[in-house]
């Protein structure tokens, strides 16, 4: 019954054409997102090694937490989903952890190439003082860590 009323007032809305329908898709995100983020994460000014995930917590209200996982080279690409990329726009907090990998027997080990990686507990879960903001559109947002001088955890 439900579906009956609904097309039946969406085929009483003879001002929405194709056209219009068009024109509104137009304005929307790649992967109808408000927002794309791509990076490199640098530590001590070399590229992160790959497996290092990165997330992105919107501060506001609402909103879901974008991940991503660095390559070799260092680069991360954002995604809501391992099918949806994007993140929401503004201001969110960064945080940084390494991933572990299933191992022999399937249980989760570092990977070689993260054994060693100096990543402070400052950007690790919530009390992470990193933010960066997020514009709508496409985004490069490159994060560098000096593990020399770590700022104090938010609170």
């Amino acid at each position: 019954m439900a579906q009956t009323r609904c097309a039946a007032s969406f085929s009483g809305c003879g001002s929405l054409s194709l056209v219009s329908v068009v024109i509104a898709l137009a304005g929307c995100g790649r992967d109808g997102v408000g927002a794309t983020a791509v990076g490199v994460v640098t530590i001590d000014g070399k590229p992160a090694p790959a497996g290092i995930q990165i997330d992105f917590q919107p501060l506001g209200p609402g909103g879901s937490t974008s991940t991503g996982i660095t390559d070799a080279q260092g680069r991360y690409d954002l995604f809501f989903t391992a099918a949806r990329r994007g993140v929401m726009p503004g201001e969110c907090q960064v945080r940084l952890s390494i991933t572990d990998a299933p191992g022999p027997n399937g249980i989760p080990t570092v990977p070689e190439q993260l054994k060693g990686v100096r990543l402070p507990e400052a950007y690790r879960g919530d009390g992470s003082p990193l933010t960066r903001t997020v514009k709508p559109g496409h985004n490069t947002i490159n994060i560098e860590i000096d593990t020399a001088s770590v700022p104090p955890r938010a609170k």
